[in-house]
């Protein structure tokens, strides 16, 4: 048995122990609630257990019955909070909260900062009546309560929906960190010091702790940052935190989520929690979370609802080229991957500008964060400005309940990619400067500003310095855009590389159809060079997913793709009349074959009109 014991009130909590591999060594685990929990508290303690671990109404009934022994209340974090609001949120209607005064505290603050609907509030205090408390939110209008389990299950008899407030991994290394804590001073060793210290230094939010004179023990690495402080000068500089530190150690009451303010414009949610040992206070622990990471949070949960595959799948793996002026501009691409400067993709229509801002992205130090790509040409201007910057709700007719994210916003420490921007209005042009010059958003119909954190990469088929002389784009966006330039080749200007794609493509087919295709003859793939390819790699694309659903066998011919392409190529280039004939008379067979001798659908499927294929089946007598 280990020294340190988890009793795990619910599966999740066993579980996401068990994820929790660096604790691993030192803590066992033991699922178990309310009564069954004592049980298994006392087998613990009588096995060598020194400190416990649980959560809710498990913790009271087992401090209660072993007072000797230091019980640690996994704690209910802001994350977690903001977890069961969101989910309760998802069931509609009336939301109340049945919970002590703390997290109560903590869903006000939450709900104030992100200018969400308030929920009813139903004060729960040890050993309060849940029946009572459930029927109270029942009579108020709740139809939705956020509670315990304990408190879900009763909610659930009287026919209302529930959403159990879980801890999550935060509140879970909370508990862990100050059970290790109140272990370390129990044994008064420098190993265990040491060890607390690499453990509340990999976590990614500060952590500071007070003994009971108020001089502070423990302060790991992300408070430091945080405060830009040292140990010693914390209680100098920043004597407000060691007095609600104090403050919370002698009332012995928990406050969660509180937002306070560092220096001018850094907002921080603050948990301070008493640390009791043996029935004595023995100090205090605060912990410190950017208001951001919950900002980040609500950004991603939104995502994942709203918006689907925010990610760049093309990288610089995917971009060959045998042209050495197309290779020069690869490298170059890689080159401003390394730096996070704005780019300006310059290109005609299907040469590919979207795959070299994926591969940018993927070789960034933004890899991990979102890319968001818009057609600036594909959306109404009055449409693109709320799905660039979003909006809050009643901002205009039609505006849907709570408003809507933007997609600068979505693009938070990520990229996003603006496509056709030549076709941006120029109020959007205006709009579109101050975000690159302030990193700021304001959402359609709020005041509010919102920092971001993007790099802008933005692509268009115009030229845009015969539109600055022509007043159709500003200047000094223009200028601003243009920090980092690639230009693209046409395909037409790199035929070397059709083949490659050809084979690219063909592969793809083959795998997306379930077709056997090998290749294309080598006459076949001369009649592809001596088209110039207006519509570039894009039309390339489309002409070869034709060949390959209309192949008849696994090597495409000369004449198949002479099909294809005669309408497009140079009148000079030709297919022999006789190899002609006999081409278009099997062609024709096999699409009434596959259309069952349905001649408009036959067609249809040859590309041609009704008329000739009547012509052409009475020239070959059919």
């Amino acid at each position: 048995m280990s020294d340190i014991v988890l009793i795990a009130p619910d599966p999740e909590i066993a579980e996401l122990a068990e994820k929790l591999s660096l604790y691993n060594r030192q803590i066992s685990f033991i699922p178990a609630r309310l009564q069954e929990g004592v049980t298994a508290a006392k087998a613990a303690v009588s096995a060598g257990a020194k400190v416990l671990i649980t959560r809710g109404i498990t913790f009271h009934m087992i401090s209660n019955a072993i007072p000797n022994v230091p019980v640690i209340e996994i704690p209910y974090t802001g994350y977690d909070i903001l977890r069961a609001r969101l989910a309760a949120a998802r069931q509609g209607g009336q939301l109340a909260l049945a919970a002590d005064k703390q997290v109560a505290a903590g869903l006000a603050s939450i709900e104030q900062i992100l200018e969400l609907p308030s929920s009813i509030r139903i004060d729960l205090e040890d050993g309060a009546d849940i029946d009572t408390a459930v029927l109270n939110a029942r009579s108020l209008g709740a139809t939705t309560i956020i509670g315990t389990r304990a408190v879900v299950e009763t909610a659930q008899q009287y026919g209302l929906a529930g959403v159990t407030l879980d801890s999550g991994r935060e509140g879970l290394e909370q508990a862990i960190i100050l059970a290790i804590q109140r272990l370390s001073k129990e044994r008064v060793e420098e190993q265990a010091a040491r060890q607390l210290e690499t453990i509340i230094n990999s976590i990614n939010y500060g952590v500071l702790a007070i003994d009971h004179t108020g001089a502070v023990t423990a302060m790991n690495m992300e408070a430091a940052r945080l405060f830009n402080l040292t140990k010693d000068g914390w209680a100098a500089a920043e004597s407000s935190f060691i007095q609600r530190l104090w403050e919370c150690m002698i009332t012995r009451e928990r406050q969660i989520g509180v937002v306070e303010r560092i220096g001018r414009d850094f907002d921080i949610a603050v948990s301070f929690q008493p640390v009791v040992a043996s029935g004595e206070v023995a100090g205090a622990v605060a912990t410190f979370q950017p208001i951001d990471q919950l900002r980040e949070l609500e950004q991603k949960t939104r995502q994942e609802l709203e918006q689907r595959g925010r990610v760049a799948r093309a990288s610089f793996l995917d971009i060959e080229s045998r042209s050495p002026a197309m290779q020069q501009v690869i490298e170059e691409a890689k080159r401003f991957a390394g730096y996070d400067s704005t780019v300006l993709i310059l290109g005609e229509t299907g040469a590919g500008k979207e795959y070299f801002a994926q591969a940018i992205h993927q070789a960034s130090s933004r890899r991990s964060g979102p890319f968001v790509a818009v057609n600036c040409a594909a959306i109404p201007e009055n449409i693109l400005e709320s799905e660039l910057f979003g909006y809050v709700e009643g901002a205009f007719t039609g505006a849907k309940k709570g408003g809507k994210i933007g997609l600068f916003e979505q693009a938070h420490k990520g990229t996003i990619f603006l496509d056709e921007i030549g076709e941006m209005s120029d109020s959007l042009q205006t709009r579109l400067l101050r975000v690159l010059q302030e990193h700021q958003v304001y959402r359609v119909g709020d005041d509010r500003v919102i920092p971001v954190d993007i790099r802008v990469i933005a692509a268009t088929n115009r030229n845009l310095r015969t539109m600055m002389a022509e007043q159709k784009f500003r200047a000094d966006l223009y200028y601003r855009l243009a920090v980092l330039t690639i230009s693209i080749p046409p395909l037409r200007a790199r035929k070397a590389d059709i083949s490659l794609f050809v084979r690219l493509f063909i592969a793809n087919f083959n795998q997306k159809f379930h077709t056997a295709v090998q290749y294309i003859e080598s006459e076949g793939i001369t009649l592809l060079t001596q088209y110039d390819w207006p519509g570039n790699i894009r039309e390339l694309h489309n002409i070869i997913e034709r060949l390959v659903v209309l192949a008849t066998a696994p090597v495409i011919t000369r004449n198949e793709v002479w099909s294809c392409l005669k309408d497009l190529l140079p009148s000079d280039t030709a297919v022999p009349p006789d190899n002609l004939k006999t081409f278009e008379a099997v062609a024709i067979r096999e699409a009434l074959d596959k259309t069952g001798g349905n001649k408009q659908q036959a067609a249809k499927l040859l590309g041609i009109g009704r008329s000739t294929l009547w012509r052409k089946l009475k020239e070959l007598d059919e």
